[in-house]
């Protein structure tokens, strides 16, 4: 973060911060509090708040904008706690829904605070960063570059030097996790490519790629990654790309970025999957990493078969013996 945006790292602290002390006030199990895993929609909401939103609103990085983010974190935090107690009974994740969430209200409360509405933008310079990326002519160079931008974007740091960092990160705790991001984020940078018009700047910038990148690697993180869920995490990438493309529109409208919801609506489809009685998928109880996943899972299977194994022997003894 340190490298990509200064305000994006701190703005990542102070989620971190906040999370945690909000986490002990709910009660939230330790064991979340210590993996992380309570503080991520906080995270998430600090990152793309600083990243995204002082260009819709108009709002400086200034004292009043960390007092709406420190205000907006501790809601999350809340609504966290709220939406994983509702979906516990269906053993479904919430996923970055609280990010959603949170990071609409404060998006929409800081442009009507803007006196803005609808599609209007604040009266500032427009940032032309990326306007070196954009080609009439679709540039399959620069479309692969997306696919490692993506991961940059997640964060709301979309620039190559971080998002490298990122997959490395990735790829130190998870060579499995990894491969499945990627997949992910090739599958949803191409279909952003074939259904976007010129100058094809988001796909130049990894804004196709980050949701479906996320939703193949929830899938093998959730599920043992076999070689159906391999499907299925492409499945659920595409349906995360074909998302975004249908609902782009209705949040362009209201100035509001897609965010995470095309991820949210694929992972659960795929997810709500694995939890059913005669699921294809196998479901992990605990998890730790998918490597460690499929070890366990393998490991199972072998047991089950040498237990039938050794279930069958005595059977046949009794048969040869009444012979």
């Amino acid at each position: 973060m340190f490298v990509g945006n200064i305000n994006v790292a701190w703005a990542c602290l102070l989620a971190g911060v906040i999370g945690v002390i909000f986490s002990k006030v709910l009660s939230q199990p330790e064991q979340l509090i210590s993996d992380g895993v309570v503080v991520f929609n906080g995270i998430l909401v600090g990152c793309i708040s600083v990243a995204v939103f002082p260009g819709i609103t108009g709002h400086a990085i200034d004292a009043s904008f960390w007092l709406f983010l420190t205000i907006v974190l501790i809601i999350t935090a809340y609504v966290d706690r709220g939406l994983n107690a509702l979906m516990a009974p269906c053993q479904l994740p919430a996923l970055s829904i609280p990010f959603n969430f949170a990071a609409v209200l404060l998006l929409l409360s800081m442009r009507s605070a803007a006196g803005l509405t609808g599609t209007q933008l604040p009266p500032t310079p427009t940032n032309t960063t990326n306007s070196a990326n954009s080609t009439i002519e679709l540039d399959w160079s620069k479309v692969m570059e997306g696919t490692l931008l993506a991961a940059g974007q997640i964060y709301g740091v979309g620039t190559i030097d971080p998002s490298i960092l990122i997959y490395l990160a990735f790829l130190l705790f998870s060579p499995v996790l990894t491969i499945f991001f990627y997949m992910g984020s090739v599958i949803g940078t191409i279909i952003g490519a074939l259904v976007s018009a010129a100058p094809y700047t988001d796909v130049y910038i990894g804004l196709w790629g980050y949701n479906s990148m996320l939703t193949a690697g929830a899938v093998s993180y959730f599920v043992v990654p076999t070689p159906g869920v391999v499907l299925a995490a492409a499945v659920g990438a595409t349906i995360a790309a074909t998302v975004q493309a249908a609902t782009l529109h209705i949040f362009s409208a209201m100035t509001v970025p897609v965010l995470s919801y095309p991820f949210n609506v694929a992972t659960l489809l795929i997810l709500a999957i694995a939890v059913t009685h005669d699921s294809p998928f196998s479901w992990v109880p605990e998890k730790t990493f998918p490597e460690y996943h499929l070890f366990l899972y393998v490991r199972s299977l072998r047991r089950c078969q040498n237990t039938v194994t050794s279930s069958e022997a005595p059977e046949e003894l009794l048969q040869v013996n009444h012979k």
